[in-house]
């Protein structure tokens, strides 16, 4: 008699492709690795193998990530218990970093989930099987790093050549067959902006002239159907048109400039009286780092994933440090509905204050730390005490900061913060099971048309306090009234739709505040 198992595995089918070419055609790569897939699966049909029906693709994204729509999919239906294995063509496909991978396992062996590679035969509840897997990781993440340094030798040989590589082409030229064309509306225009600053030496005055005859940006798509453009011409953009060598025909690469095969717009000589009046109006700019701006320097990011860089101005002799995102950098414009910039201490100071909470909670560092045992007490105590959050040590322990519409997600990574500590406080802490933490904190922007952060101010604020903090402030009296009349964290929580250590950290911070106030006379 022939026995069936009746106990379905649900297998889940996972595809990803690094690039988008060939996505729109009718069968491309991740239509082959679902065939392959799926006669495997069906191979095992006997053993109670059944294919899921939900598809978990990426197309278009790095193996060098885990921020991938499909795979935050996969890892999402496996919490919950919906897949028992999870098949893939190649290793390669779902992850090429050998620590990513480790991640990955840890996820598949805490819900009891197996994982098939088609082409490569091993298994990962054996050691072997282990071993085998950080072999081929190791030469996955080895071959994607040799891509990345051949990719950057062939830009730097290209671009020695006078070849332009790619990106969106700046305003006054359109890309064709790979190299910049001349775009004579658009071109009209740049001719416009820089006579117009030799004649009034003043970006300012540029824009107010641009804007007052109603010029915009180029209207762009990107290859994700991301629109850009068809906004106001900012200060930032004039300076970096004005300050761009590609519109006198030369490419440039990091520091060196070279000539480049395309024609340019503007006259050399005239290019040169602009960079020496740009260069003669330039502020005496300061070398050291300050304070405001370097907080969150290399790790804030916006909700695509899209790096802030730090910056700075300078008016009438006060400095003003603000982050403005990569993509006005880069693309000379940004999405719609993301930030653009916003001021440095604003953000800086939200990010500290939180932090300073999370770390003098006894419950966050007995969780975090592993000092869950009543002898751990005293090194809590400790810990509290003598923990100084200064500038550096918040850098050291925080390792990426998102913004989201509503708030902020900040990492924490714990073993740094162990590290830290150990040497910082001479203390013998633990080894953490806890890689990292997350914390969110609400923050609700206000945004001008163009993306930018509005701020209030607060000269007519008699308290003489930040937003933020006069939010805090009114928020913990009344949620502190409420816990006084009776109700529970959670339940305040619940009712005003908001995390119960939000609001605990909330009524916390108006007694900080308050006695903040009491030692001012105003």
């Amino acid at each position: 008699m022939c026995m069936t198992n009746t106990h379905n595995k649900i297998c889940a089918i996972y595809t990803r492709k690094s690039s988008e070419d060939g996505l729109e055609q009718d069968f491309n790569s991740l239509h082959a690795q679902r065939e392959s897939c799926e006669a495997y699966i069906l191979s095992q049909k006997s053993e109670g193998w059944q294919a899921s029906q939900a598809e978990y693709d990426d197309g278009g994204f790095s193996g060098g990530t885990l921020e991938r729509p499909g795979l935050n999919k996969l890892i999402a239906d496996i919490k919950v218990g919906k897949i028992h294995i999870v098949v893939v063509y190649k290793i390669d496909r779902l992850t090429r970093s050998l620590m990513d991978f480790s991640k990955l396992v840890e996820i598949f062996d805490a819900h009891d989930v197996t994982f098939i590679s088609v082409t490569q035969s091993f298994n990962t509840t054996t050691s072997m099987g282990r071993l085998t897997l950080n072999m081929l990781l190791s030469f996955a993440q080895f071959e994607r790093e040799v891509t990345g340094e051949r990719i950057r030798d062939k830009i730097a040989a290209s671009k020695k050549k006078g070849m332009w590589m790619g990106g969106f082409p700046p305003m006054g030229y359109q890309r064709v067959d790979g190299k910049l064309v001349i775009k004579e509306d658009e071109a009209q225009l740049v001719q416009l902006i820089f006579e117009e600053y030799l004649k009034s030496g003043s970006v300012k005055e540029v824009k107010t002239y641009l804007q007052h005859h109603g010029y915009c940006t180029p209207k762009r798509v990107s290859k994700k159907g991301r629109e850009y453009g068809n906004a106001e011409i900012s200060r930032g953009h004039i300076y970096r048109i004005l300050q761009n060598p590609v519109y006198i025909g030369q490419v440039q690469h990091k520091d060196k400039i070279y000539d480049g095969q395309h024609k340019g717009i503007i006259d050399p000589d005239l290019f040169k009286r602009v960079q020496e009046k740009l260069k003669d109006a330039a502020p005496v700019r300061e070398t050291a780092i300050t304070k405001s701006g370097t907080l969150l320097q290399g790790k804030l990011y916006d909700l695509d994933n899209t790096l802030y860089t730090p910056t700075y101005t300078t008016r009438k002799g006060k400095r003003y440090s603000y982050y403005i995102s990569q993509n006005l950098l880069q693309f000379k414009d940004h999405p719609k509905g993301i930030l653009a910039r916003f001021p440095a201490s604003e953000i800086e100071n939200l990010v500290t204050s939180q932090l300073k909470v999370e770390l003098r909670s006894a419950e966050n560092l007995a969780q975090w730390l592993d000092l869950c045992q009543s002898a751990d007490r005293e090194k809590i105590l400790y810990l509290k005490d003598n923990m100084t959050c200064n500038h550096l040590f918040i850098r050291s322990i925080m390792s990426k900061v998102i913004i989201f519409e509503d708030n902020l997600k900040i990492d924490i990574n714990i073993n740094a913060l162990r590290n830290a500590l150990v040497k910082r406080l001479d203390i013998n802490l633990p080894l953490s099971r806890q890689e990292r933490e997350t914390l969110s904190v609400p923050f609700r922007p206000q945004r001008s048309r163009h993306g930018e952060l509005i701020l209030s101010d607060n000269t007519d604020d008699p308290l003489g306090l930040p937003p933020h903090e006069v939010k805090q402030l009114v928020c913990g009296i009344v949620w502190r009234d409420e816990l006084f009349s009776g109700k529970t964290f959670r339940e305040i929580g619940k009712d005003y739709g908001v995390a119960h250590s939000y609001i605990q950290r909330s009524v916390y911070n108006s007694f900080e505040i308050l006695k903040k106030l009491s030692q001012h006379s105003f």
